[in-house]
């Protein structure tokens, strides 16, 4: 919810997910810009989707930012390797900091 707020005060359309699974089934049916999610979530984790996502034609290049309470090095590299452009944690998250990396990204 945060994040959606963030997002849409910068003008940016928002379409929010439940869970990584019903997020995979909307990245399946309609083009998406740029993917934001948690790394844990029901039914589907973020780092499962990200990988899933590499996996598609039409989302293999879609930037795609982790937003994580996760913060360890070990949590990163394993965010990273699943195929995300940018890991940020949550105890250093900061609104600027994810308008920032999802302008560069875009």
């Amino acid at each position: 919810t945060q994040e959606k707020r963030i997002l849409e005060g910068a003008g940016y359309q928002v379409v929010t997910a439940v869970d990584g699974l019903v997020a995979l089934n909307l990245l399946a049916e309609r083009r998406f810009d740029a993917l934001v999610s948690d790394v844990e979530m029901p039914n589907m984790d973020g780092l499962t989707l990200t990988a899933r996502l590499r996996q598609m034609e039409h989302c293999k290049d879609m930037p795609v930012v982790l937003v994580t309470s996760l913060s360890r090095d070990e949590d990163k590299r394993r965010g990273l390797e699943a195929g995300a452009n940018a890991y940020l944690s949550k105890s250093a998250f900061n609104q600027q900091i994810l308008l920032d990396t999802l302008g560069r990204l875009l």
